[in-house]
């Protein structure tokens, strides 16, 4: 039972909470506003490098194969981060005509930035668990 645990709390459910999030303040931005304009694209941003950096604690998970959940983190991440911008970007509008154009470009970011920070994210958590693997040396004077 422990071990099935272990397998639903992953990187999956993490990016499905952070995913209900997001549309939960895109579905407040009802009939579209300045503020909630301006807070679905602070989540966008939040998402990519915040979420994408914090779902790199499911490594300190004991019991779990970390090459396997290295690569689901990549994967929930990517599906993630794009979802999660997708829900955002079609719930700003603005009453400028032709500025929701540029939307496409606040995806694009945001997924470029997610990446960013899988990157290092990843090589950060590849040296913690690197060092940790590694047996002390004691120096005999």
């Amino acid at each position: 039972m422990q071990r099935l645990l272990r397998i639903l709390i992953a990187p999956e459910l993490y990016w499905v909470l952070l995913y209900v999030g997001v549309r939960w303040l895109a579905t407040r931005n009802v009939p579209p506003t300045p503020a909630g304009n301006s807070a679905l694209e602070s989540a966008v941003w939040l998402t990519a490098i915040v979420g994408v950096a914090l779902s790199f604690l499911f490594l300190a998970v004991t019991g779990v194969n970390r090459w396997m959940l290295f690569a689901r983190l990549a994967i929930a991440g990517f599906i993630g981060v794009h979802a999660c911008a997708i829900v955002a970007c079609e719930a700003i509008k603005y009453p400028e005509p032709g500025r929701d154009s540029g939307l496409m470009v606040l995806w694009f970011m945001a997924a470029m930035l997610g990446g960013v920070a899988w990157c290092i994210s990843a090589g950060l958590s590849l040296l913690i668990l690197r060092m940790r693997s590694q047996p002390s040396v004691l120096v005999s004077p």
